[in-house]
């Protein structure tokens, strides 16, 4: 059980989005009304132990998908801030994306809001964003989207992208383990030098199979494929 304390309603809507679950599926769910769900989320009722455990018996005990661990991880402020944001990208803007790397947050509660057009730019960037900063966030945003058509995005950058490639998979690593950023680098060049490589295979097996996140299954893939020399063979 988190603490009261540790979660915003930012949190736990990102929680639900990730999910996959409408804020009418949740108050289903849950047995509270969506209007009342809404004002939780958006941080004008207080989050209270029973609505906190109601949404984690809702959407089991992995419902908190950790933010990676890097000082300029950006985030979103309110509300307002995401609107701003959705905005932005369907004018053609990438707005935060281009600004640092973006949170768990940030990618679950933009992808499921966003209009073709939005899409259609997330694409564009993913292949040909100024910055690999760019192009790594565009492709956590489309991995979060569903579609054969994104997910061949996804893979074809990741798979020809050298810079896209060591920052998602260090992003994955930060994400699993919690280690410091440029541990996570030195992970992703090199995946046999993790520290506890048995812990993060176990971690990665996880995700391999994640049925909502094309990145994190192509980087979990590449990754263990890369651990089996330093595993044994009971592993």
């Amino acid at each position: 059980m988190s603490q009261i304390s540790d979660v915003s309603g930012e949190r736990l809507r990102a929680a639900r989005e990730y999910a996959g679950l409408s804020l009418t599926r949740m108050a289903q769910a849950t047995n509270y009304s969506k209007s009342y769900l809404g004002l939780v989320e958006t941080g004008v009722n207080p989050i209270t132990f029973e609505v906190l455990t109601a949404y984690e018996r809702a959407l089991g005990d992995g419902m908190w998908r950790q933010d990676i661990n890097h000082p300029r991880l950006m985030k979103i402020k309110d509300p307002e801030h995401l609107q701003r944001i959705r905005e932005a990208v369907e004018a053609g803007d990438p707005d935060i994306f281009a600004e640092g790397p973006t949170s768990s947050s940030i990618d679950a509660a933009v992808a499921p809001v966003v209009g073709a057009q939005a899409i259609g730019n997330f694409r564009e960037w993913a292949v040909s964003g100024a910055t690999s900063t760019l192009r790594a966030n565009a492709v956590s945003i489309l991995g979060f989207l569903p579609g054969r058509a994104n997910a061949d995005v996804v893979v074809a950058v990741l798979e020809n992208d050298p810079a896209v490639r060591r920052l998602c998979l260090a992003s994955e690593v930060s994400r699993l383990t919690r280690c410091g950023w440029e541990v996570a680098l030195g992970v992703a060049d090199d995946p046999a030098s993790a520290p506890e490589p048995r812990k993060l295979a176990a971690k990665l097996a996880k995700e391999a199979v994640d049925p909502k996140d094309t990145e994190s299954r192509w980087c979990a893939g590449y990754l263990l494929q890369r651990l089996a020399p330093v595993l044994g063979p009971d592993d």
